[in-house]
């Protein structure tokens, strides 16, 4: 079968890239021809709060992936459209995350479909979780061509039959982005934060409750991953908090190839997120067997099972993220968790995700025109 993804994907970085990686290789792996249209640039410089939107790993996930689209180009849009047309697919499957990129993909999803071709929106997120007042209309017009919706989190599949009751929707946990054989014991006392620093992932909660859980395990927390804001905030608080000797910070996007090295040195992965829909990190810490402590919101309500993969806490809550710590380590639950996650083999990969797609190319979503 014949398939097309439109996302981005390398020299792009990021958890959407890797994950359409993955959804390309396990849908080859089934035996289809699958061609990835990317981006040439996704947003303008002037948005772009990193330090750069390229993947400098030195083993990059590469799907070889055409960058025709400019999310601020219409013309690369029709070019997109043309490309797209004469590969005549059964199926073209977009990535949602952004309103952002709503004129570009609801435009794409709209020429497609005038001209018979089923799409697909897979959304990792329907709103951002830093919102305005424009995001629900630029939602409508992105996503609502679609014939069908897959949804990542059981909040985001609600949301979906809320606002498009008319369409089929579907819900599948997100496939691990990345995910490696650890041989880590998870015995000792190292939390981990990892990923982009943005305001909604409750990293000041985490540092409050690092505070707390001073005053009786002795631990440490690594944070890794590029401030998408400024850092002084949290510096200002893990000086006030006398912090500075349990806290190393490594301030920048984490290649590939280091990955399963920071893994391994953590024996908890912390999510203290104020909000979530679903979340490549946690996925990716569960398929490498490290137990999670998360906020109970989103998927990582439904994700982590406490005393079997990790711990609740309430949202927003130092305290309770605190005695989460505390009881972790004291009672010693990260080896018992560890092998909990290695006996059920918690990374689910793509192919699951690979065959609801399959099984959507193959079904009359709508009826069919000429195509021409």
């Amino acid at each position: 079968m014949n398939l097309v993804i439109v996302g981005p994907a390398f020299p792009l970085r990021g958890g959407i890239a890797h994950h359409v990686y993955q959804l390309n290789k396990a849908l080859v792996d089934k035996g289809h021809s699958v061609h990835i249209i990317s981006y040439s640039r996704l947003y303008p410089a002037f948005l772009f709060p990193g330090k750069t939107m390229l993947d400098t790993s030195g083993d990059p996930l590469d799907a070889g992936a055409s960058p025709l689209l400019d999310s601020i180009n219409p013309i690369s849009w029709i070019r997109a459209f043309k490309t797209i047309k004469d590969l005549n697919p059964a199926l073209i499957v977009f990535e949602w995350w952004t309103p952002f990129l709503a004129p570009a993909i609801g435009t794409l999803v709209r020429l497609l479909g005038r001209r018979g071709f089923k799409c697909i929106v897979e959304c990792h997120n329907i709103l951002p979780h830093e919102r305005t007042l424009l995001d629900l209309s630029m939602v409508e017009y992105g996503i609502c061509a679609a014939s069908a919706f897959i949804a990542f989190s059981k909040k985001n599949l609600d949301y979906l039959v809320e606002l498009f009751p008319q369409k089929m929707s579907f819900y599948t946990a997100l496939p691990a982005p990345f995910s490696h054989t650890s041989t880590a014991a998870r015995a000792g006392t190292t939390i981990l934060f990892f990923g982009i620093i943005r305001p909604y992932k409750g990293l000041d909660v985490l540092l409050h409750a690092l505070q707390i859980a001073l005053r009786s395990v002795d631990c440490r927390l690594i944070i890794a991953g590029e401030f998408y804001e400024s850092a002084d905030r949290y510096i200002k608080l893990i000086n006030q908090f006398g912090l500075a000797a349990h806290v190393e910070i490594n301030d920048r996007y984490i290649p590939n190839e280091e990955i399963p090295r920071l893994l391994d040195r953590a024996d908890v992965l912390a999510l203290p997120y104020r909000d979530a829909t679903q979340s490549g990190v946690l996925r990716m810490a569960l398929s490498s067997g490290l137990p999670v402590i998360a906020s109970e919101v989103g998927a990582f309500a439904q994700e982590v099972k406490p005393g079997i993969n990790g711990l609740l806490v309430k949202p927003d809550d130092p305290d309770s993220l605190a005695g989460a710590l505390i009881r972790y380590f004291k009672e010693g639950l990260g080896p018992r968790l560890a092998g909990n996650l290695k006996a059920t083999h918690s990374g689910k990969d793509a192919s699951e995700l690979a065959g609801i797609i399959e099984s959507l190319a193959g079904q009359p979503l709508f009826q069919v025109h000429a195509r021409g």
